[in-house]
């Protein structure tokens, strides 16, 4: 699976604003989130901490749960159906564009990745369904990562209610809780309310107390070559036929023909013979 690459062009005087950020750390830029600087129905835009955790940290003050306690979009416009594959896309503002214009030593503040949890809540943020979630190597602003909306997922339009919740807690640093929600509205035909799913809650004293350290990439600390999920990858180098492959977000095995093995190649693999 070939995931989208990422491209954002943004005015000179956004990214003279956004560069100047004191709390570089991560955000959903897709779905575009509550407050975001970019996002044109944010009721507020908040170019300081938008990024930072709801702990605070820094000149960040402590934030809320849920959504940092921002308030709803002014407008809503993102529109998922029940079945749809999205794309998530994260938000660094040391990375503005794509990979071959940042700075190769520069840190994404990803803290080596950690535990990602997407989730959909129908009572502004109340309770959650997780319906999506990748572990270690999110997020990473150089992948698309791939969530699907469940195909029993309800309708919802009422404004405020209906939320995409992205919670990150990271791999190394501080114990951390980060958390954006994204105003939609969902597009479905069940009649049933989706099972309750509970996002991980920790690290977030007093209100989460549980304190707990998820694993991460310590291979790859998130700078511009990225660290994203594998793409392909051999499961028995030079020796079987078997690989493994991303589709819809989950990682299935898919063999090469008949008398072929896989072959690493670089960062590719080849079906070749032994």
């Amino acid at each position: 699976m070939k995931l989208p690459s990422i491209s954002l062009t943004l005015p000179f005087a956004l990214l003279a604003t956004l560069s100047s950020l004191t709390s570089a750390h991560m955000t959903i830029q897709n779905p575009l989130p509550r407050a975001h600087p970019l996002n044109p129905n944010a009721a507020t835009k908040d170019f300081d901490c938008i990024m930072a955790p709801l702990n605070g940290g820094g000149p960040c003050a402590p934030k809320p749960f849920p959504c940092g306690g921002y308030p709803q979009d002014t407008k809503i416009t993102q529109t998922f159906r029940a079945g749809e594959v999205i794309t998530v896309e994260f938000f660094n503002q040391n990375f503005p564009s794509d990979p071959s214009n940042s700075d190769p030593n520069a840190d994404q503040a990803r803290h080596n990745g950690g535990q990602c949890e997407f989730s959909l809540s129908y009572d502004g943020g109340k309770t959650y369904t997780v319906i999506g979630s990748y572990k270690k190597t999110c997020p990473d602003i150089f992948f698309g990562w791939k969530v699907k909306i469940p195909q029993n997922a309800p309708s919802c339009d009422n404004p405020g209610q209906c939320l995409f919740s992205w919670s990150w807690i990271n791999a190394v640093g501080n114990r951390e809780f980060y958390q954006n929600c994204a105003d939609i509205k969902i597009e479905g035909n069940s009649t049933k309310a989706l099972p309750i799913i509970d996002i991980t809650r920790a690290n977030l004293p007093p209100q989460f107390p549980q304190i707990i350290t998820p694993p991460g990439d310590p291979a790859n600390t998130g700078n511009a070559k990225g660290s994203g999920p594998s793409q392909m990858a051999c499961v028995n180098p030079g020796k079987t036929g078997d690989f493994t492959t991303c589709a819809n977000g989950k990682l299935i095995t898919r063999s090469c023909a008949a008398t072929l093995v896989c072959k690493t190649a670089g960062t590719s693999i080849a079906c070749d013979y032994a």
